[in-house]
């Protein structure tokens, strides 16, 4: 870009000044700082023109100072929140891969619920309990031998109740006073 020579007055004085930046942009640049100058002088009526250069000087300094710092803390917030923003792409694509996999694993179970039932394979048979021993039949009599009597089995009767007493009771001890 060629070179543009501008001329400007700052407090009365005209500077002239070769720049690469467009005449209106610098000339702007001047009519804010003789601005800027000329109040100060007009609030302080020992400033020079050297002093109230200086005073404003530093208080252009001391804006774009701040100005420099908050645009940092904007690029380190925009940092920021672009990281967080890239992290939270990155859970969205594992959240949707999870779901996903969820769908497939609830289609498949879904299949396999209502999927036919395989043949059972057929059970082995129990193995055959042991017959239970036959119990022993009731002792029947032999056939009496012929030179052998025949032992009859005996049955107890109930003996008869009287109305006797006890031979034991019968007696009276001396001691009983009867």
């Amino acid at each position: 870009m060629p070179a543009n020579k501008v001329r400007f007055a700052i407090c009365g004085t005209t500077y002239t000044i070769h720049t690469t930046d467009s005449e209106e942009y610098v000339l702007s640049l001047a009519e804010k700082l003789d601005a800027d100058m000329n109040q100060l002088m007009a609030t302080s009526r020992t400033a020079s023109v050297a002093a109230a250069a200086i005073i404003t000087a530093l208080s252009y300094l001391d804006e774009l100072k701040k100005s420099t710092t908050g645009a940092d803390n904007m690029r380190a917030q925009l940092r920021d929140y672009l990281e967080d923003a890239a992290k939270a792409k990155l859970a969205e694509e594992e959240a949707r891969r999870e779901v996903e996999r969820l769908r497939r694993e609830i289609g498949y179970l879904k299949d396999a619920a209502n999927a036919p039932a395989p043949a059972k394979k057929p059970e082995p048979e129990p193995a055959p309990e042991p017959e239970p021993e036959p119990e022993p039949e009731p002792e029947t009599p032999a056939e009496p031998e012929p030179d052998k009597p025949v032992e009859q089995p005996r049955v107890q009767m109930p003996r008869p109740r009287s109305h006797a007493r006890a031979p034991q009771d019968a007696f009276i001890s001396p001691d009983s006073g009867r």
